[in-house]
């Protein structure tokens, strides 16, 4: 019951503060309803924004696992480039090593072939001196048998120095690398006739282009006699005043050496 002294304006003063109160209330309410709505939205947004991030870290982890495999293929292909450089490199090296071992025997080979004219020109003066024998002995007496035996001497040597000098050119061609390689040296020697056969000059003929030095030691019935020298590259060394029969031996160091017999 109402209090019969509160009049109605006191009354609509009193319910003022309660309808204030259900305002804020209900204001509260639809800011509270507000606020959930946009969280709402916002952990969507969040959880789209962090679905998206791991996506682009797993592209990222990929994209590195791809780069690092190209590396390592960059690095398997640059090792294999290196190595087909040094061997090109090895190749080529070992290429100028043999156009400079063909050339070097090229010049040798020239020098043997002017060493065997060389020999030639022996061969063609022992036969002028043949046939110088030939037109004295037409001119001395007919009944001297010396002459006639030393001129048939002399063509059977002339006849087996032109064998030797043909045989030469051909061996020598063939067998002048197998003799330097097997350790033989590296000369060739030959033997010239002085005073009717009396005397013999052995001529030693270097086929090496580099200097060479040689021991000669000359053997005879009852004398030994030693002879050194230095034959320069292609050069010839002669000993003279040898006598048929005579053993000669030619020696070098690093070499094998070679006997000789004076004829």
């Amino acid at each position: 019951m109402s209090d019969p002294a509160i009049t109605p304006k006191e009354n609509a003063w009193r319910s003022r503060p309660l309808i204030g109160i259900l305002a804020a209330c209900a204001v509260l309410a639809v800011v509270i309803i507000i606020l959930g709505i946009k969280v709402g939205s916002l952990d969507n947004r969040v959880a789209a924004d962090q679905k998206q991030l791991a996506d682009a870290k797993a592209a990222a982890t990929q994209a590195q696992t791809q780069l690092d495999q190209a590396k390592a293929a960059t690095t398997d292909l640059q090792a294999q480039l290196d190595k087909a450089n040094a061997q090109v490199t090895d190749a080529k090296a070992q290429l100028d090593l043999a156009r400079e071992a063909s050339a070097r025997l090229q010049v040798v080979m020239d020098r043997a072939k002017v060493q065997l004219a060389d020999l030639q020109s022996q061969l063609d003066k022992s036969k002028a001196q043949s046939a110088d024998l030939l037109d004295q002995l037409g001119q001395a007496t007919a009944g001297s048998a010396q002459m006639l035996t030393q001129l048939d001497q002399d063509k059977i040597q002339a006849m087996d120095l032109q064998s030797r000098l043909q045989k030469a050119e051909s061996d020598i061609a063939q067998l002048q690398p197998l003799l330097l390689k097997a350790g033989h040296i590296p000369v060739t020697a030959s033997f010239e006739r002085f005073n009717g056969g009396r005397n013999f000059t052995l001529h030693i003929n270097n086929l090496y282009p580099e200097p060479i030095s040689v021991d000669v030691a000359v053997a005879g019935a009852t004398v030994k006699r030693s002879q050194s020298g230095v034959i320069g590259g292609s050069g010839t060394f002669d000993v003279e005043k040898l006598t048929a029969g005579e053993s000669v031996v030619i020696a070098s160091s690093g070499y094998a050496s070679m006997n000789l017999t004076v004829q």
